[in-house]
């Protein structure tokens, strides 16, 4: 949680809640103030006081919602911030159009509005490229219906379900499909963001397995035929046999073989040595 969101939190935890009478009463103020096409100044005064208060009554509402999508907002790498002031901009429609003369509490008809929000911020952040919330809302139930069902579903089926044709869902699940995006600052498993994606990414500029080893094509050319014959036994497989068992190969002591060794790596280390 960032410190802004903590500083957020805190603020508007001091802010008394509204009751159920204070919420019809300052309900009451806004819709007088908004229906009326040339209010008068102290009408206009008192209509924007009881706005300001019924949204900043009900910031702890919005945080409340937001917080159901918490798994939602970590794994899409989201600021909470972000996500709350949407779900306040919803907060602020819901008050525009709250009635108080219909009887219900706030909290039930402003859910719905402040939930809205902020699933649509979700939607279009979800990838670089905005898709329409139709469309991805269309994918959704695309893919929960293939997930429910124990045989597989063809499109065709699926647009007999939803009313809508294959064409359609072809399109849309493409285009979900191909807007699917990774950053490259994504920690990788259980790194504590010590390794991202772009940690994995190699640098070009950086000489090559074939460069690194280039120098050594041309120092086993300084190499007698038998001492790189037994290079090749005991280095060149999968196994690393040994002396003994070299030496039996090619009609060598074992000790011999041993001095070959040493004299073919002596050579190759003092090559590597001028390389560098």
């Amino acid at each position: 949680m960032s410190d802004c969101f903590g500083d957020y939190l805190r603020s508007i935890g001091r802010i008394p809640l509204l009751t159920p009478s204070e919420e019809l009463h300052l309900g009451a103020l806004v819709q007088d103030w908004r229906s009326q096409p040339a209010p008068a100044p102290s009408q206009e005064r008192r209509g924007r006081r009881a706005f300001a208060r019924m949204v900043t009554g009900n910031l702890r509402l919005v945080v409340s919602l937001c917080k159901q999508q918490h798994n939602r907002i970590r794994q899409m790498h989201l600021d909470p911030m972000d996500v709350v002031q949407a779900g306040n901009l919803g907060l602020i429609h819901a008050v525009e159009r709250f009635l108080p003369e219909r009887g219900y509490r706030f909290s039930t008809y402003g859910s719905w509005w402040i939930r809205q929000a902020v699933h649509r911020h979700l939607q279009e952040t979800a990838g670089l490229i905005r898709v329409p919330p139709q469309m991805a809302a269309l994918a959704r139930k695309v893919h929960a219906l293939r997930h429910a069902s124990p045989e597989p579903l063809t499109l065709a089926a699926i647009g007999i379900q939803l009313g809508e044709s294959p064409r359609r869902l072809e399109t849309v699940l493409q285009a979900s499909h191909d807007l699917q995006t990774l950053s490259l600052d994504q920690t990788l498993g259980n790194t504590d963001g010590e390794v991202s994606l772009k940690d994995l990414i190699g640098d070009p500029s950086e000489p090559g397995l074939r460069d690194d080893y280039r120098w050594l094509h041309r120092a086993l050319v300084q190499l007698s035929p038998l001492e790189r014959r037994v290079l090749r036994l005991r280095y060149g497989g999968a196994e690393s046999p040994s002396l003994a068992k070299i030496g039996e190969g090619i009609g060598l002591s074992k000790h011999k073989v041993q001095h070959l060794e040493r004299k073919a790596l002596l050579t190759l280390r003092r090559c590597l040595a001028e390389e560098r």
